[in-house]
C-alpha cells in the first residue's frame, strides 16, 4: 500500500509564513526520500517473504553472520541488527532450530558465546543473496552509473 503524505508546495509555503525557516524543498526532498526507501524495501521483503520465508529481522541477522565468518557475539549482532538482546536472543534460539546457525562458547572467552553460519545457513545464503542483489541492481537500473554515485554520495551527506 502507497501512502501518500508529502505535503504540497503551497501547503509548505503557507507553513512558513509562520515559520520562516521552513524549507518547502527540504521538506519535500526529505519525505519523497523515505517514501522512495519504503517502497523499495516493502518490495524486496515481499520477495524475501514469499519466496524464501524470511522476515527483514532473519534475513538481516542472515546478512551480518555472512558478513562474520569467523563468528560474532550475540551483543554485538543485536547492535548491528538493530534490536534489543532479548530479541536477537529469540531469533538466534529459532534459527538454530531451523540449523541456519549455530551458537557456541567463544574458544578465546569461554564465557561468552559466538554465533556462526552452519553450513546450511551458508549454502542458503549462497542461494539467496546472488538474485536479491540482482533484483536491487535491476531497481537501480533506472539511473545511471553516475547518477547511483551520486545517490550514494549525497546519503552519505546527509548522514554524516
Amino acid at each position: 500500500m502507497k501512502r501518500e503524505m508529502i505535503p504540497t508546495w503551497e501547503e509548505l509555503q503557507k507553513h512558513r509564513e509562520l515559520v520562516e525557516e521552513i524549507n518547502p524543498s527540504a521538506v519535500i526532498a526529505m519525505l519523497r526520500i523515505k517514501q522512495a526507501a519504503e517502497e523499495i524495501q516493502q518490495g524486496i521483503l515481499d520477495i524475501l517473504q514469499s519466496e524464501y520465508h524470511l522476515s527483514e529481522g532473519k534475513f538481516c541477522v542472515l546478512v551480518v553472520l555472512h558478513q562474520h565468518g569467523e563468528g560474532i557475539a550475540p551483543s554485538v549482532l543485536a547492535e548491528k541488527v538493530g534490536v534489543t538482546r532479548a530479541t536477537i536472543s529469540s531469533m538466534l534460539q529459532r534459527m538454530e532450530r531451523d540449523g541456519l546457525v549455530a551458537v557456541k562458547a567463544d574458544k578465546a572467552d569461554a564465557r561468552s558465546k559466538k554465533v556462526k553460519l552452519t553450513r546450511a545457513g551458508n549454502d542458503f545464503m549462497q542461494e539467496i543473496l546472488p538474485p536479491h542483489y540482482l533484483r536491487v541492481s535491476k531497481l537501480m537500473e533506472k539511473l545511471s552509473e553516475e547518477e547511483q554515485k551520486e545517490v550514494i554520495r549525497l546519503l552519505h551527506k546527509l548522514t554524516d
